[in-house]
Formats: structure tokens, C-alpha cells, sequence
């Protein structure tokens, strides 16, 4: 029998770990609707909940969220009391008058020393409140940031939305214009069968329609780009038909009324000042030091030398400790000095993204603006492009106008076609741009934010993450 734990520590040893499924794919989160049904039409909502409910990166920070959240709860118990046991045995000698006097002070005897004490701080120059204030502020901070980058990758997800539904017309777009210039080439064929135009227009006709079909095959890689893109944001399959991605319901007038809103409603703004307030916090903390420490002990203390006669104590003190470090080298000043370094630092991080935000806004504004006239004045040139392609195709008919003057206008057509198709998706993407700056995206699309603020659910371990059993590996 007293073999038997050897033999289970050596089996411990050698054995290996037992196998642990690897995570194949993620663990759906119940606050967030689930995915719509196969072969439904994609709405910019279904979108939004696609990137709650699939992304990593917003699962990451949620998990970084609560392990401050539990950090901000360790701060706080710095408040309650603590039981310290402590208990050691061995052998020692012990010369005091008592052992010399029986002639036992040369020989090792066995002792015991047991104790328990119970600690309640009285005050500490305020350190557990500063450690709680830096906490909160911290998870503070992080929750505003993970609000960020939930409407960044929305923002990113509805870009997405807008982008695949854009590379989809342009690939139509494009295949019309092959399918005008094969007919043109056709055209061309004809006529100088007849002698109508020479072999230098039916290749030029040969030219264009090469081009056109390299055009056709740009505009379908960037499908499949914009296609892949958009799966990889939502988990969402982008051969799904796509509803039209609407103006968002909150348009704005001038860039001024954007910064106002942002000023309440930006979470990188907000993170940045609870930056000051964790660093003032930290300051406070390094400020507790300069201050005595009161605390008080309970608790009971067993001292046993073992063959000495009589040799054994008890006792059971309450006691109102103090500590007081009064000098430290001047490093507990040094490193006050450091945190008011840092609460500058974070300071002046604030205001430069306040600057870069109004800079942002501007810019933002400006493009929305810039696409709009576009998107004006490229829907009256495909206007006139359809009527200048009509002229010269009944010119071309009459010989008043070459092959040539007919593949320009159709390719100016296709040109103006594609602009005119790119700026209106501009003009829903700055609009949603500006309201994702002011930090008001989702709640001013409606969207239940219950999933963003719940703890995600846990994905099953990887085999890989699992160290071998054994004591030495």
C-alpha cells in the first residue's frame, strides 16, 4: 500500500493530458437576435446584428471589459477585513534562563508556532479609495471604448453593406457595356465587309471591346473582394440578396451641429477623460504613502518547544497598529511627480483628439458635400451622354459620324455611369460617417445594444492551450 501513491504520482508523470476538443466555431450570444434565415433579404439592420453577434475583436474587448470589472471589485474589498493563518514546525534550539538553568539549551527539540490574525484597516492615507477610483475609472474607460469600436465595426459592416451593393451595379454596368460593344463590333464587322469603314475601325472596334471586357473583370474581382469583406465583418453570406441601404434617420445640416453632438456622445472622448480621472486616481494613490497606516488585529498565537517542560505560550491580543514610513530617499516625491506628468500627458491626449475629431468631422463633411454634387452632376452628364450616344448612332447610320465618335460616347456614358453610382454610395456613407462621430449610431438605428453590455459566452478550449499534466513540464 505505501507503494501506491509513487505509483500514481509516476502515472501523473508520464501520462498525457486528456484530449480536449479544439473550438470549431463560435458560441452564439442569446442578447443578440440570431441570424436571419437562409435566403432572406439582407436588411443595413441584419448587417448591424451580424457584426455584434460574429465579430472577435468586439468579443476580445468585452472580455478585457470584465476583467477590469473584476479588478474594480478586488479594489473595493481593500475596504474589508483579511484572515491571515500562519503556522511552522521543526526542530530548533532555544538558550534562554529557563532552558539553561534544566540543561537543555544544547540539544534540537522540536517546535511549533501557530497563529491567526484577523485585519480591519482603520485608515491608510486613503490608498484603497484611490485604488477603487483608478479602477472604476479604468473599466469606465474601456466600456466607452468598446462602445467605440462597436460603431466603428458597424460603421465598417454598413460601408460593407453599401460597397457589395455598388460592386454589384458596376458589374452589371459593365456587362451592358460589353454587350454594347459586342454589338458594335458586330456592327463594324459588317460595314467593312461592305466597305463601309476600313480594317483600322473594325480594330479599333477590337480595341474597346477588349477593354471593355477588362473592365468587366476588374469590376468582378472587386465583387468578390467586397463579397469576402463583407462575410468576414457579419459571418453573414454574401450571396444573399441586399436590401438598399436607406439615409440614416438622422441627416445633419453643418459640421458644427456634429461636434455638439459628439461632445456629449463620442465614447473615445469620454474614454480620454476617464484616462485623467484613472490618472489622478493613480496620483492619490502614490499621495497615500506620505500617511501613517492604522489597522486593527485580532486573533489568537500557539508557541510550542516541544520537550522543554512547560515550554508553550497562548495568547489572544486586539490590538490598533500603526505604520509610518517618514523618509524613502525621496522616491515617494519623485514618483508624485510622475503622476503629475502623466495627468498632463493624458491631458494633452484629450484635447489632440479633439482636435483630430474636429478635423475629422470637417473632413467628413466636406466629402459628403462634394459627393452630393457629384452624384448631381453626373446624373445630368449620363443625361446627355444618353442623348449624344442616341445623335451619333443615327448619325453613324447616315455616315456623318465615324465608329469612333460612337465608342467614345458609349464609353463616356459607361464612365459617367459608374461615377454617378460611386457617389451616391459616397453620399450614404458620409451621412452614416457623421452620425458614427457623434457616437449616436446605433441607438439612432434602433439597435439593441443588450448584447454589447451581457459578458459573451465562452468558446470551448483548444487542445492546444492546455499544459501537459506532470510536475516538472
Amino acid at each position: 500500500m505505501r507503494c501506491l501513491p509513487l505509483l500514481l504520482l509516476a502515472l501523473t508523470l508520464i501520462l498525457p493530458p486528456a484530449p480536449v476538443h479544439a473550438a470549431q466555431s463560435r458560441v452564439p450570444n442569446p442578447a443578440i437576435p440570431p441570424a436571419p434565415a437562409p435566403g432572406s433579404t439582407l436588411s443595413v439592420e441584419d448587417t448591424v446584428y451580424g457584426v455584434l453577434r460574429y465579430h472577435r475583436t468586439l468579443r476580445g474587448m468585452q472580455e478585457n471589459r470584465e476583467v477590469l470589472e473584476h479588478e474594480l471589485d478586488r479594489a473595493r474589498r481593500g475596504f474589508g477585513p483579511r484572515v491571515d493563518v500562519n503556522a511552522s514546525g521543526g526542530w530548533g534550539v532555544l538558550s534562554d534562563s529557563t532552558t539553561r538553568s534544566r540543561d537543555k539549551d544544547g540539544g534540537f527539540y522540536p517546535t511549533v508556532n501557530l497563529s491567526a490574525t484577523l485585519t480591519q484597516p482603520i485608515w491608510d492615507g486613503f490608498a484603497t479609495r484611490s485604488r477603487v477610483r483608478q479602477a472604476k475609472s479604468t473599466l469606465e474607460s474601456q466600456k466607452h471604448r468598446v462602445m467605440d469600436n462597436v460603431s466603428s465595426l458597424c460603421l465598417d459592416g454598413i460601408i460593407s453593406h453599401i460597397n457589395l451593393l455598388r460592386c454589384r451595379t458596376l458589374v452589371s454596368l459593365a456587362e451592358e457595356n460589353v454587350r454594347v460593344h459586342e454589338r458594335i463590333l458586330g456592327l463594324a464587322k459588317d460595314r467593312v465587309s461592305v466597305g463601309a469603314d476600313t480594317q483600322a475601325d473594325f480594330t479599333q472596334a477590337q480595341s474597346r471591346y477588349q477593354r471593355a471586357l477588362s473592365s468587366l473583370e476588374e469590376q468582378k474581382d472587386a465583387l468578390r473582394v467586397a463579397e469576402d469583406t463583407y462575410t468576414r465583418l457579419t459571418g453573414l453570406p454574401a450571396t444573399d440578396k441586399l436590401k438598399a441601404v436607406p439615409m440614416p434617420p438622422v441627416v445633419f445640416k453643418s459640421p458644427a451641429t456634429v461636434f455638439e453632438q459628439a461632445e456629449q456622445y463620442n465614447p473615445t472622448l469620454a474614454a480620454y477623460m476617464e484616462d485623467i480621472r484613472a490618472a489622478r486616481a493613480a496620483r492619490e494613490l502614490t499621495e497615500s504613502s506620505f500617511y501613517p497606516n492604522f489597522n486593527l488585529t485580532a486573533g489568537p498565537n500557539y508557541y510550542d518547544r516541544g520537550d522543554y517542560d512547560e515550554s508553550w505560550t497562548w495568547s489572544f491580543d486586539v490590538l490598533l497598529t500603526m505604520s509610518w514610513n517618514i523618509f524613502n530617499s525621496g522616491a515617494d516625491v519623485a514618483a508624485y511627480k510622475a503622476d503629475s506628468a502623466r495627468i498632463r500627458q493624458a491631458r494633452q491626449v484629450y484635447y489632440n483628439y479633439i482636435d483630430d475629431l474636429k478635423l475629422d468631422i470637417d473632413s467628413t463633411y466636406s466629402n459628403y458635400l462634394a459627393a452630393q454634387q457629384q452624384y448631381k452632376h453626373y446624373s445630368k452628364a449620363i443625361d446627355y451622354n444618353k442623348y449624344t450616344l442616341n445623335a451619333y448612332n443615327e448619325q453613324f447610320q447616315i455616315g456623318r459620324r465615324t465608329l469612333l465618335d460612337v465608342l467614345d460616347s458609349e464609353n463616356e456614358l459607361f464612365n459617367s455611369s459608374t461615377q454617378a453610382e460611386t457617389s451616391r454610395g459616397n453620399i450614404i456613407i458620409g451621412a452614416y460617417r457623421l452620425l458614427a462621430l457623434t457616437g449616436r449610431l446605433l441607438p439612432a438605428m434602433s439597435i439593441a445594444t443588450d448584447g454589447i453590455n451581457a459578458t459573451p459566452p465562452a468558446d470551448p478550449e483548444d487542445n492546444r492551450e492546455v499544459f501537459e499534466a506532470g510536475w516538472f513540464n
